[in-house]
């Protein structure tokens, strides 16, 4: 299933490989494996991570934000290459337009600032785009969900 598909070319965007902080997320067959469009951080190591608590049921809840900058994973789920190496791609600098899956639309308006949160997608809790409370800003609404054919559009600034 695709859940992340840029609209602005791929050439003026900065992709950079990445080491994980768990590995085990590249294994398809992981209870939560890793997919494209899925925002992780950079730790202390300088490898990427899963942020928040992993353990959230419904709507995103307080300190589940990530307060440093994420970024998204730009691979399919399964990719041979990403488990030989361990790496995956990220986009990494540079500004884009992308829809997403990713996200928690509810309550998103046009315009609005975008950070990454904990959200359940198809019951499973990955790390997606809400609209913006607390934390690092990762972006704005372009085109909401109901316009879009469930898709939000958003831009990285």
């Amino acid at each position: 299933m695709i859940n992340f598909k840029l609209v602005s070319e791929f050439q003026t965007i900065q992709r950079r490989p990445f080491e994980f902080t768990a590995s085990q997320i590249l294994n398809p067959t992981d209870v939560r494996p890793l997919v494209d469009g899925e925002f992780l951080q950079l730790d202390s190591a300088y490898k990427m991570m899963r942020g928040g608590n992993n353990a959230l049921a419904g709507a995103p809840a307080p300190d589940d934000e990530a307060m440093v900058p994420s970024f998204a994973y730009f691979a399919e789920r399964g990719r041979y290459e990403t488990q030989a190496i361990l790496k995956g791609p990220f986009l990494y600098m540079g500004p884009y337009e992308a829809d997403t899956m990713m996200m928690y639309g509810t309550g998103i308006g046009l315009g609005d600032a975008l950070s990454v949160w904990d959200v359940s997608i198809g019951g499973i809790i990955r790390r997606g785009l809400f609209k913006r409370t607390a934390g690092y800003i990762v972006g704005y609404a372009t085109r909401l969900p109901v316009n879009n054919n469930n898709w939000l559009r958003f831009i990285r600034v």
